[in-house]
Order: C-alpha cells, then sequence, then structure tokens
C-alpha cells in the first residue's frame, strides 16, 4: 500500500470516528459507541484530537450524576493523556476516574482505571504507589479477558520498570495470547511486541527480541508512527552498537510524529547514549538536553534522573557545558537560533524542538501545517540541521 492510500485511509478513520462523536448524543445503549470513536482517534495517532471529546462526555456525566458513565470518560482520558506521554495528568485523570467507581463495582469494571493508573505511576517513577495498586489479587479468568489487556502490560511495564525482566515477559506475552485468541491484536492498542522484546533484551535473549520487534514492523499496523517508532527501539536496544544508532535515528522520527512525548524522550536518551559510544559528544549532548526536557515536561522525573542524574526536579536542563562543546563566552544553541531565526521561525521551532509534531504546532499558532512546513526548512538552512532531533532544545518562543 502507498503512503499516500495509508494516510488517505487513516484520514477517513479520524474522519469517521469524528463523525460519530459529534452526531450521537450521549445514553446508555451510546456510552460503547462513543468509547470506541474515541480511542479509534487515539489507534489513528491523534489523541489530542480525542481529549476535548472524552473531557466534554465525561464532565457531562458527572452533571447528570451517573457515576459509571463518568469513571469510563475519565479512564479513557487517562488513556489518552498516557498515549501523548503525560504522566503526570494521566495520573491526576486516572485518580479521578477510580473516584467515580460505583459502589460495588466488579473487579473487571476496576480494572481498567486501575491499569492506566499504574502505567502512569510507573511512568512518574512512583513505583512503590504503583506496586500497592497490583497487591490485589485478580482472578485469573479476568486476566483471560479483553478488560484484562490493560491490566496485563500496565503490571509488565511495572515489572519491567523495577527489574523482574522475566515476570514482564511473562505478562506481554500472556497479553499477546489474549489478545490473538479474541481477534484483538492491534500494537497500536497493546504493542506487546515490542514490550517483550525490551524485556528479553534484558535477560539476555537479543535474538528473540529483534524477531518479535520485526514482527511488529512487519504486522497490519507497522506503518504507524508509534508502532514503528515502538518497535524500532526496540529493535535497537537487540543489536550491537554500530546498527543501533540508524535504527534509533528512525524511531526518534516516528516517535516525534506519533505525539507521544515520553516515548521520544527515551528514543532521543538512548541515541544520545548510542552517539556517545561512538565519541559524537557534542550532538550527544544537546540530544541528552532534549530528551531532558521532554521528560520533565511529562512529569516523568525518574526519566529524567536517568538521562542527567542529579537534575531530577529542576525546572529546566542544565546550560550546556563545555564537555558539549561550547565552552565559555560562546553561545548556547538556543542564543544562536535566536540570532538567526525570525520571530516567527522561532515559536515553529520551540515547539518543534519539544516534541510537537507539526499539526499540533499549526494548531496552537494557528497557522496551517504547510505553513509550518515552511517555517522548519527555513529553519534547517539557517542552522545548518537536517531534521527536527537536532533543534536546540534550549529554543524559547518569543
Amino acid at each position: 500500500m502507498r503512503l499516500s492510500e495509508r494516510e488517505n485511509g487513516l484520514a477517513r478513520h479520524v474522519a469517521d470516528a469524528e463523525s460519530v462523536l459529534r452526531d450521537t448524543r450521549l445514553g446508555g445503549p451510546t456510552v460503547p459507541v462513543l468509547v470506541r470513536a474515541l480511542r479509534a482517534l487515539s489507534a489513528a495517532g491523534e489523541p489530542e484530537r480525542a481529549v476535548p471529546w472524552c473531557t466534554a462526555l465525561r464532565d457531562e456525566s458527572v452533571r447528570r450524576g451517573i457515576a459509571g458513565w463518568a469513571a469510563v470518560f475519565g479512564t479513557v482520558h487517562a488513556e489518552l493523556l498516557l498515549r501523548q506521554g503525560d504522566v503526570r495528568n494521566a495520573e491526576q485523570a486516572a485518580v479521578k476516574a477510580m473516584g467515580c467507581l460505583p459502589e460495588g463495582s466488579g473487579d473487571a469494571f476496576a480494572l481498567a482505571p486501575v491499569a492506566a493508573l499504574v502505567l502512569a505511576r510507573t511512568g512518574l517513577g512512583r513505583h512503590t504507589a504503583a506496586g500497592r495498586l497490583l497487591d490485589r489479587p485478580v482472578p485469573p479468568e479476568l486476566l483471560d479477558s479483553a478488560r484484562g489487556l490493560a491490566y496485563l502490560r500496565a503490571r509488565g511495564r511495572h515489572s519491567l520498570a523495577t527489574g523482574r525482566f522475566h515476570a514482564a515477559l511473562g505478562d506481554f506475552t500472556e497479553a499477546g495470547r489474549v489478545a490473538r485468541t479474541r481477534s484483538a491484536d492491534r500494537p497500536s492498542v497493546l504493542p506487546w511486541r515490542s514490550d517483550a522484546a525490551l524485556a528479553l533484551v534484558r535477560i539476555g535473549e537479543p535474538v528473540r527480541a529483534e524477531q518479535l520487534a520485526r514482527q511488529q514492523l512487519a504486522g497490519p499496523e507497522g506503518h504507524l508512527p508509534w508502532v514503528r517508532g515502538l518497535a524500532l527501539r526496540a529493535w535497537a536496544a537487540s543489536v550491537e552498537p554500530r546498527r543501533r544508532t540508524g535504527l534509533l535515528e528512525q524511531a526518534a522520527e516516528a516517535l516525534g510524529r506519533s505525539g507521544d512525548r515520553l516515548e521520544l524522550a527515551r528514543a532521543l536518551a538512548d541515541l544520545a547514549a548510542s552517539l556517545r559510544e561512538q565519541g559524537v559528544s557534542g550532538r550527544a549532548g544537546a540530544l541528552t538536553r532534549r530528551a531532558w526536557g521532554l521528560a520533565q515536561s511529562c512529569g516523568a522525573e525518574a526519566l529524567c534522573e536517568e538521562i542527567a542524574p542529579g537534575l531530577a526536579g529542576r525546572s529546566r536542563p542544565a546550560a550546556p557545558t563545555p564537555g558539549d562543546g561550547h565552552g565559555p563566552g560562546l553561545l548556547t544553541p538556543g542564543a544562536r537560533a535566536r540570532s538567526l531565526l525570525s520571530t516567527s521561525e522561532q515559536r515553529v521551532a520551540a515547539l518543534a524542538a519539544h516534541g510537537y509534531t507539526n499539526r499540533e504546532i499549526a494548531g496552537r499558532l494557528f497557522v496551517t501545517i504547510s505553513t509550518v512546513e515552511q517555517h522548519l526548512t527555513r529553519v534547517y538552512r539557517k542552522l545548518d540541521i537536517s531534521r527536527r532531533q537536532e533543534l536546540p532544545v534550549d529554543l524559547r518562543m518569543s
């Protein structure tokens, strides 16, 4: 399938989902229909377009006093924020969703908001709090169901983050088994192969890890930026250093288009480490600062600490040091860029440097996507760079 055909297909999915959201009144029978439309927008790579619809539906549910609906849409809201990497606000949304759960609601109904909250707290580095949520036993029959998929992935991600790699692998492969059994094997919703590949790398099985990552790329949704970026990053972790950098470049490019700033931060941090191993310290330093800024903007303090130990909690990345290739008296990359770019170009470049997609930049600045692309072309030429990953992270909007 040609790229334009894929793009047209995604555009149709987005238009169909928004048509459902626009034309469907909220009611008992329509709640599942509206939820499917919200998740369809997210799966099509447009979670930011789903958020306003979701918050409106949640607020209407609250006004009407229907706690169950509020819990459902609150959970989806948390999932949409997680898909954008915004773990700080996702945690708040998931807590609110759990607070809306009707008294006496069954374990199955509660699995989804618990999963969202575990993922959010794991992303925040609040591992003890996430672990407490997982302490309550879950009946096996619930895990062997469609409702259990998100829970299995969340538990696996928590295990992966806390060094229990075999447990993580078990949850990811079980999620994959259940998804295949129920004809729900969609990596745009459940990227279990990429997750499992990361666990396999950590237990010393890189060949199996590479196989799973390649399978995800070759699958029916392997062209989607989020799915592609996750798979490429997992693949990169499984190969020798000389092959790693190119894969991580591709992963960062795809994740930059996906809208997931936290996963982009992880890919950029990996890329910086790979370049540093090769002695490319200048670019590695710039990428490290950009990864740190993205992680900090998402609220992922634990990742900030991994990227630059000792800096977590600061309001912005540290200023460049001589070891980054910027000696005393020289302009920082951001200051140099401001001296070369017009005000409009600075605004576009600053947003692009912090992980916003061209569509998101156009929406924020009230311009067309074409205008954004033209500005970026001029920015690249003036700064003598070739991709958005090289934009200085300390560039601020005028």
